[in-house]
């Protein structure tokens, strides 16, 4: 029996059905953000593996960035005969830190399969609190990768705005930044390597905070007295 792209890849086993043709865009943007990875994964013999094109996925949960990243991995690995690796964020930097006490060979050492990958997906970028550690063994990863022109896709769920506008929102908001998770250095890496592709557009943002439920004691003090 063939070997499946998901066992090559080692996807976990809630993302192995992901392709496109079961993806199913619920905002505009994510519907944009499907038609790129297609064009991506038509375009990759010629653009995106000679030159370590990557893309970045960005938007909150439930917009299918992990969903489109799996699609294109698969699909490259299927129609290309490259090698692929998926990594949730926080499970590399876990599996590096393991690695250091002996556990893991020079063969299978995950920072290792990490760098030399034709195509990695790294998934649920900032989701982890970045340590000084974390930063330089994220930015070795990402430096090399971008050296070898070893593509490189990438999801987040926070949203990608420069400096000076992350600095002129709101404390509270500003943790919604990817620059403000990743810090300056490793997001102008990213910018050389990567096509950014946001998977919910600006208007879409809003109308979705303006649609969340207040907390309990917020809706509380909103909610008019009734009589007793």
């Amino acid at each position: 029996m063939p070997t499946e792209p998901g066992d090559l890849a080692r996807l976990p086993p809630a993302y192995r059905d992901f392709t496109f043709g079961n993806f199913v865009a619920r905002t505009r943007a994510a519907q944009t953000a499907y038609s790129t990875a297609l064009r991506y994964c038509g375009r990759f013999g010629s653009t995106g593996r000679g030159q370590g094109l990557g893309l970045v996925l960005w938007g909150p949960a439930g917009t299918g960035k992990t969903h489109l990243a799996v699609a294109v991995l698969t699909e490259l690995i299927a129609n290309h005969g490259i090698s692929g690796r998926f990594w949730d964020f926080a499970g590399l930097l876990r599996e590096i830190t393991r690695s250091y006490g002996g556990s893991s060979t020079v063969e299978t050492a995950p920072l290792q399969s990490a760098i030399d990958v034709d195509v990695l997906v790294l998934d649920d970028l900032g989701s982890r609190k970045m340590t000084d550690w974390a930063d330089d063994t994220l930015f070795n990863i990402l430096n090399v990768r971008y050296m070898m022109r070893r593509p490189t896709l990438i999801t987040t769920p926070y949203d990608d705005v420069d400096r000076e506008a992350a600095r002129e929102a709101h404390a509270m908001r500003r943790r919604e930044f990817l620059i403000e998770r990743i810090g300056e250095r490793l997001r102008s890496r990213l910018l050389e390597m990567c096509v950014f592709v946001p998977t919910q557009g600006p208007d879409e943002a809003e109308a979705s905070r303006a649609r969340r439920a207040p907390s309990t004691l917020a809706g509380l003090r909103r909610s008019p007295k009734r009589p007793s």
